[in-house]
């Protein structure tokens, strides 16, 4: 958030210090070459600013979903404190889908298999069968 004040107030100052070029240009304060060099090194970096602003803010609307979506799952999880019996509603309530992939060796009953579970409000799988991949995600949100 602070990323995007700075490159707002810049935005403007940069809106400002044009103008105030533009006028010492044209009252003869400053050369014709000193206008161009000026007015070219304030438009591309006013033209970056304006391209990498609304990506800031789109970025950080999807970090107040990401924290919405994880309030919402802890507010279910709270609800389901205790969980004796594993019922369909509960299922549903935490769970979007299960991907269950196929066997490394075919026909073999001990085979390793993947098994990727979605949570509802969460944006990736776990990982059930490897702890290693489950790890390099967590280190990823963290970041």
């Amino acid at each position: 958030m602070k990323e995007l004040g700075k490159a707002k107030r810049r935005s403007s100052e940069l809106t400002t210090l044009f103008t105030r070029l533009y006028e010492d240009s044209v009252l003869g304060r400053i050369s014709d070459d000193q206008y161009r060099m000026l007015s070219e090194a304030y438009t591309t970096e006013k033209r970056e600013l304006d391209a990498t602003i609304p990506d800031l803010e789109h970025e950080i609307e999807q970090l107040k979903e990401s924290t919405s979506n994880v309030q919402r799952f802890t507010d279910l999880a709270k609800k389901y404190v205790v969980i004796e019996e594993l019922t369909t509603e509960i299922l549903h309530t935490f769970i979007s889908k299960i991907v269950v992939h196929e066997r490394e060796k075919k026909r073999s009953k001990n085979s390793p298999q993947q098994i990727d579970i979605y949570f509802r409000y969460i944006d990736f799988p776990t990982c059930l069968d490897r702890p290693e991949k489950l790890k390099e995600i967590s280190a990823k949100t963290d970041e």
